[in-house]
């Protein structure tokens, strides 16, 4: 087949513009450091990334909540500390209040302190982050405790996403841990006996009260225990979740990130690649025109 003038010019303009092709991509490589810029760049790759993107969304998520749920239970950790050291004074109160040696009026002048130690634990109990009451169950805008003891909250659990699937508690129940549902004692209601008892000269009222107060103690004792474990559960979470995104990130990074050194060696090729082409195309262009004009 005879090789015509316009089949080489045609083959030089193929030539470069593959050239120009390829500078092109080293280019925008070293520009914007990526090496997968399209998914039309490596197909299966772009779709590993977008699962990577995916996975550290839902990682990033589950890390956030835990983290702001583990926020929560520390602060209600920290009202039920206030709840168990009044806790403590009131059975102390108690145990004073029932010796014979102290006299009506001593016991009239205790019921103050008394009440002021129920209006003590009344406002830890109600302790809110933001619009949310921590221990009204999930009545998260409803105030759990009046100023009787009275609990106005229900008997949910909050539940948060510690991993793909799997869920813990991320709050305390009140109503078992002071109004004993579930078998315990109503500590709220022994607390107004006492207050009671020492305004009345009720020496057995008061002796009645001492065994409530302690199994109260006992059991907001146990609510801190539950919400201790769940603390560390969530913290886990918050670390599971930050390393899983580091790992993740390495991963779409690898797919992603262009090699800097090989990257700028390609963009050397690349231009050094065009500039043969073209220069062949010259030269084939010159002797063609040679020898049209013999």
């Amino acid at each position: 087949m005879r090789v015509t003038d316009a089949m080489i010019f045609q083959d030089a303009v193929t030539q470069d513009q593959a050239a120009n092709a390829r500078l092109a991509a080293a280019t925008a490589q070293v520009s914007s450091g990526l090496v997968l810029q399209h998914p039309g760049d490596d197909p299966s790759g772009a779709g590993l990334v977008v699962q990577y993107q995916s996975a550290i969304q839902q990682a990033t998520a589950i890390g956030g909540a835990a983290g702001a749920a583990a926020d929560e239970l520390s602060t209600a950790s920290g009202a039920l500390t206030g709840v168990s050291n009044a806790l403590s004074s009131l059975s102390q109160l108690a145990v004073q209040m029932a010796s014979g040696t102290y006299s009506a009026s001593d016991r009239a002048g205790a019921a103050p302190q008394a009440q002021q130690l129920l209006t003590t634990i009344v406002a830890a109990l109600n302790v809110k982050v933001g619009n949310r009451y921590l221990f009204a169950g999930t009545a998260d805008g409803t105030q759990p405790f009046d100023a009787t003891g009275a609990y106005s909250g229900d008997t949910g659990v909050r539940q948060v996403e510690i991993a793909p699937g799997v869920y813990q508690a991320s709050s305390v129940r009140a109503d078992v841990a002071l109004k004993g549902v579930g078998g315990g004692v109503d500590v709220m209601s022994a607390i107004t006996g006492l207050v009671s008892a020492l305004q009345t000269n009720s020496t057995a009222g008061i002796q009645a009260a001492i065994p409530l107060l302690q199994q109260g103690i006992t059991q907001v004792a146990a609510a801190q225990s539950q919400a201790g474990a769940s603390m560390d559960a969530f913290d886990t979470a918050v670390a599971t979740s930050k390393s899983a995104t580091q790992d993740l990130t390495t991963l779409s990074s690898k797919l992603t990130d262009a090699d800097t050194i090989q990257a700028a060696s390609s963009l050397a090729l690349a231009q050094n690649a065009l500039q043969a082409s073209l220069t062949a195309t010259s030269q084939s262009l010159q002797l063609s025109l040679l020898n049209y004009i013999k």
